[in-house]
C-alpha cells in the first residue's frame, strides 16, 4: 500500500512530501501530519488525552449499530442500548458503524454532531429502544428505563451527559 503523502513548505521556503501518519506510537511521532484513518476518523492514538479521555474503543458484538446509534457495553462488546432492559442501558453514542467481531468507536460525552439527525434545539432526549434518543421518557410504563440523554444544541447537534437509570412501574 502507498504512503499517504501531505504537500509542506520546509524552513528554506522549498515545497516537500512529507509522509503523514494514522496512527502514534508515541513522542517519536511529534511534529507529524496526521491523516483520517481506514475507516475515515482520527484514530484515538494521535487525539490529546483530553479529548481521548470522551471517546471508547471496543468490539461490536451486535448488527445493526449504525453511526449516531445510542450503545451499552456488555461482556463481549459494544451492543445497541435499549430502554426495556437494564443490562443495556446507554453509555456512549456509536462514532463509527459496527461490524459484529470488529473494533468500534464511541462517544461517551462532550458536544456531538449526528449528520441526519432531527433533535429539537433546546429540547431533552432520553433512552429509547434499539439505541434510539427520544424526546419523551418512559414514565409511569412497567419495566422500563427512564434514562437521560443529553439536551440538543440543533437539529443535527446533542450535548451528551447521561444520567443515571431509573427503573419505571406502571401506576
Amino acid at each position: 500500500m502507498a504512503k499517504k503523502q501531505v504537500l509542506s513548505k520546509n524552513t528554506n521556503g522549498d515545497i516537500q512530501a512529507v509522509v503523514a501518519t494514522d496512527t502514534s506510537t508515541g513522542a517519536v511521532d511529534a511534529g507529524e501530519y496526521v491523516i483520517l484513518n481506514g475507516i475515515g476518523v482520527l484514530d484515538e492514538s494521535v487525539l490529546p488525552n483530553e479529548i481521548s479521555n470522551f471517546v471508547l474503543k471496543d468490539n461490536c458484538a451486535e448488527a445493526g449499530i449504525t453511526i449516531g446509534k445510542l450503545v451499552a457495553l456488555s461482556s463481549t462488546g459494544f451492543v445497541l442500548a435499549d430502554n426495556g432492559s437494564i443490562a443495556k442501558e446507554a453509555m456512549g453514542v456509536a462514532l463509527t458503524a459496527g461490524t459484529v467481531g470488529q473494533p468500534m468507536l464511541v462517544a461517551i460525552a462532550g458536544r456531538l454532531t449526528i449528520s441526519g439527525s432531527t433533535f429539537a434545539k433546546g429540547t431533552r432526549y432520553y433512552l429509547g429502544s434499539a439505541g434510539a434518543a427520544i424526546a419523551t421518557p418512559p414514565d409511569n410504563v412497567a419495566n422500563k428505563i427512564s434514562q437521560y440523554i443529553g439536551k440538543a444544541l440543533s437539529s443535527t447537534s446533542i450535548h451528551i451527559e447521561f444520567g443515571q437509570s431509573i427503573i419505571t412501574t406502571a401506576l
